[in-house]
């Protein structure tokens, strides 16, 4: 037993079952070493199971048609590795100051036997899919009619370019991320539009400042604009609906309510993934976020482009 190492429990009540995949999947890219899973149940609900079938409805509480909750418990002894798993749970669930997300708590351990084994097998390396395969060869063949065709410097000159870091490339414009709460009213959202006119994309953070989604200018004005100019949404009954929901006097829409999954730039991730993100993701710029979600900086189109093709100044 190493006793220089502190062991901490990290413990998970998931609410609901069906996000254990996505957070198994989160935790392992994370290299959360293992995790024990445990049905369990909210103690309102397990008074209502008694209600309904007396002390007798306790032996059928955890059935396979009852879908109750998972406790997901993981001993972990690393702190990066405990941070790591924490900012994944959080991410997965949309933040556990969210409702119905459940809760994340940790403590620490005393001794611990039996988290490292010997002959224990290094984890498989995930395996290619064939369209990466097949991507793969394509951009061979790029390369190399680009080298047959310009010559082997221009290749180099590609190359470096698209695996410069975002780290290196964020500062370019000098731009602030926009940021707002998941609980922030959407007047509130557009005033941070408004105060800075340049950022396309605001990023919305849970209470312990984690990237949880994304609100652009266009969805914006899907729910401020809808009771304004409904002739522009009425063509389909879902615009209908929108329009008729976003019309209703005194209602709150918060940030939460509109914001849409989060499409963000890892600090150390290179310009050719940032720029396949905006492009697939039809945005002109991203949030910088850092290993633990937490957002760093913004990106946008217009610095990936400068970095490629440096303009000329005046002197």
């Amino acid at each position: 037993m190493n006793e220089n190492k502190q062991t901490t429990a990290l413990i998970v009540i998931l609410h609901e079952p069906e996000e254990l995949p996505r957070l198994l999947r989160a935790w392992d890219r994370a290299g959360v070493p293992g995790a024990t899973i445990l049905p369990s149940m909210g103690g309102f609900q397990a008074q209502k199971q008694v209600r309904r079938g007396g002390l007798s409805g306790l032996l059928t509480m955890f059935t396979n048609d009852e879908p109750g909750q998972r406790t997901i418990v993981s001993l972990i002894d690393d702190p990066e590795t405990l941070a790591r798993a924490i900012s994944e749970a959080d991410r997965v669930v949309k933040g556990f100051d969210s409702p119905r997300s459940g809760i994340l708590f940790t403590f620490p351990i005393g001794n611990v036997l039996g988290l490292q084994k010997w002959r224990e097998k290094p984890r498989p390396t995930p395996k290619k899919s064939a369209d990466d395969g097949e991507q793969s060869n394509l951009l061979k063949w790029f390369q190399e009619d680009l080298k047959e065709a310009y010559g082997r410097e221009a290749l180099t000159d590609w190359s470096r370019q698209r695996g410069m870091q975002v780290s290196h490339i964020v500062h370019q414009l000098d731009l602030d991320p926009i940021i707002v709460r998941v609980d922030s009213p959407v007047q509130q959202v557009l005033r941070a539009f408004a105060e800075n006119p340049r950022v396309a994309t605001a990023a919305v953070v849970n209470t312990e400042g984690r990237l949880m989604g994304i609100i652009t200018v266009a969805a914006l004005a899907n729910v401020l604009m809808a009771p304004v100019v409904p002739e522009a949404y009425i063509k389909d009954p879902a615009g209908y609906e929108q329009a008729l929901k976003y019309a209703q006097p005194g209602q709150e829409v918060l940030a939460a309510d509109i914001m849409s999954e989060p499409i963000y730039a890892m600090l150390d991730a290179t310009l050719q993934e940032t720029f396949q993100r905006m492009h697939e993701s039809n945005l002109n710029g991203l949030p910088v976020v850092n290993p633990l979600y937490q957002v760093k900086g913004y990106i946008t189109l217009l610095e990936l482009m400068c970095t490629c093709f440096p303009p000329e100044r005046d002197h």
